[in-house]
Parts: structure tokens; sequence; C-alpha cells
């Protein structure tokens, strides 16, 4: 049976999906204040603000709704909501290089893939803060209802690639170094929680 490529990034990116996920669970298990949360949103912010404008550029002419996949302004929404303004973030001098088409898939896929558990992430930090997610929490919703459809939707697209076994490899290299870099960056950029 041939592997689609959306199964082949969830099966090969496990383990480096799941140390990122490790680390972002304990810093939102250590959230108490909304300081500690907006800290959380910047590391996304600072990682994510970079790789967006590489991603739309490489993916403007195949994926039809990539400006709507863009998620940098949300948090903006988020930051302002709380009357806050956006962190300095340091850059980190090796982010994803994204300089062609497979690592823009392949990045993107990691950042699409993170609005499914924005949801979950939503409800334990205003649990934790003991607020109503009334605002402040654009960027973790996701696309709301339509959350499952566009990752249904960017799946879809993946799949659609008719790519080669040494392109394929190439989506999965980008989508590791993603996950591996997003870790390494929000340990370089810790503070708070």
């Amino acid at each position: 049976m041939i592997e689609v490529l959306s199964e082949k990034l969830k099966d090969e990116t496990k383990t480096s999906h799941q140390e990122l996920e490790k680390l972002l669970v304990e810093k939102i298990k250590r959230i108490r204040v909304a300081e500690d949360y907006l800290t959380l949103l910047g590391y996304f912010y600072g990682f994510y603000a970079p790789l967006e404008k590489e991603i739309a550029y490489q993916l403007k002419d195949s994926l039809p709704d990539v400006q709507k996949r863009r998620k940098v302004a949300l948090i903006v929404d988020d930051f302002a909501y709380f009357g806050v303004d956006l962190p300095h973030v340091p850059s980190l001098s090796e982010l994803p290089a994204i300089d062609n088409y497979l690592k823009a898939i392949g990045t993107l896929y990691v950042i699409e893939g993170s609005t499914l558990g924005g949801q979950i992430i939503c409800n334990m930090v205003s649990r934790q803060l003991e607020i109503i997610p009334e605002g402040g929490f654009d960027f973790f919703s996701g696309y709301g209802k339509d959350t499952h459809g566009m990752w249904a939707d960017f799946k879809k697209f993946l799949n659609s690639n008719n790519l080669t076994r040494e392109e394929e490899k190439e989506v999965v290299k980008a989508a590791n170094r993603t996950f591996v870099l997003f870790k390494t960056y929000i340990l370089r950029n810790e503070s708070c929680c």
C-alpha cells in the first residue's frame, strides 16, 4: 500500500512532534497569570512571523488559501486585547530555511497541525487563568469551527502533490527541522513559564 504524504509526515515526524509538544504542555501547565500566557504566545509570534512571509511567497501560486492560513495577525490581535505591546523576541539565527516549495509545505505542515491542538490549549489556559476566552485567544482558536475542515483541505493539498520519494524526503526533513528548531527557539528564549 502506498502511503500518502500527509500520513508519511505524521509517521516520520512523530518523535520531533512529541518532543516539542511535551515542552509546550509543560509550559502551558505552569501558566498562572496573563503574563505567562503572553510569554507562551510570544514564542509563537517570534518563530512564526518570519516564516509566514517565506511560506506565502513559495506557495502563492499553488495553495489558493495560503493568505487565509497566515496566523501572525491573530497573535498581534491577542496582544492588543490584553493591551500589551508585541514582545521583543530575539530572532533565531537558524530558522527553518524556506527557499523552495518542498520546504514550504513541510514547514506549513507543522504550523497548520498546530491549529488542531490550539483549541485544547485555549481551554487549558482559560481554566488556569479562570477566565472565559472571549478575547485574547484568537491565535489558539485556530479557524474556529472551520479548523478541522481547514486541516482536511490542507491534507488534500499535501496529498495532491505528485512528488518523488526524494522530494517527499525533503518535505519530511523540513517538517522535522521545523519541530526541532521551534523547540530550540523556545528553550533559548525561555522566561517565566
